[in-house]
């Protein structure tokens, strides 16, 4: 009888080699077994009765009255608003002519305002 010496590393590495190559081999015949060439496709069946038509729905809305409600109440308050700039234009158009006013009497009188 003879005996064959193997180092322990070479051991290890034919048994890992071993199952790395059996693990590959498992997953290609899967592949190929889940990628298989199509086979030819049938003919078309008849076509069935149609069901029955379903009972009359209808659509539970929510009530947009609060949400219509609140928009209402912002366009008013943006129409206050818009009035308000107007206003506030207005006022500073006055001030402004005031102002030129205001500098030309000082102008006129030599004073310092």
């Amino acid at each position: 009888m003879q005996t064959i010496e193997v180092s322990r590393n070479l051991a290890i590495w034919a048994v890992v080699g071993v199952c790395a190559l059996s693990a590959a081999i498992g997953s290609g015949i899967t592949l190929l077994a889940e990628t298989g060439p199509r086979g030819p496709q049938g003919e078309r069946g008849a076509r069935g009765p149609s069901g029955a038509e379903g009972p009359e729905g209808s659509i539970d809305v929510p009530d947009f009255g609060f949400i219509e409600s609140e928009i209402e109440d912002l366009r008013g308050e943006l129409e206050t608003a818009s009035e308000l700039q107007a206003k506030v234009e207005a006022i500073d158009s006055d001030l402004t002519e005031t102002e030129e006013t205001v500098s030309e009497i000082c102008f006129e009188l030599d004073s310092f305002c």
